[in-house]
């Protein structure tokens, strides 16, 4: 078979809506703060507790982030704390960041 008769592969094409994803998702911590929001709103304090390891500026960062990708809001409700809830498109990945959490189980037991 001479090699100008073998077919062309197909082009590899990244999937540009998974890079968006991955551009909020792929940040340390933002999947480990939206999956810990899915119980319940939190004050930045509980955030704070509830995740071991982060600083207080990387998680008042990534909040930020978070926010600005419309997955979480800030709201600030008188007479109590501001509190950081999920929104409708943060709850949406909850059953994607089960999986994942599902996934990692797997492989360390």
């Amino acid at each position: 078979m001479a090699l100008a008769s073998l077919p062309t592969p197909a082009l590899l094409v990244a999937d540009a809506d998974l890079a968006a994803a991955f551009e909020v998702l792929g940040q340390r911590w933002n999947g480990l703060i939206l999956h810990t929001l899915a119980t319940r709103p939190a004050r930045f304090g509980e955030l704070r507790t509830a995740i071991a390891g982060i600083s207080t500026k990387m998680l008042a960062d990534r909040l930020r982030d978070l926010i600005d990708a419309g997955l979480v809001t800030h709201d600030q409700l008188p007479p109590g704390p501001a509190t950081y809830t999920l929104t409708l498109d943060g709850r949406a990945l909850l059953p994607a960041l089960e999986q994942l959490r599902s996934w990692a189980e797997r492989r360390t037991t």
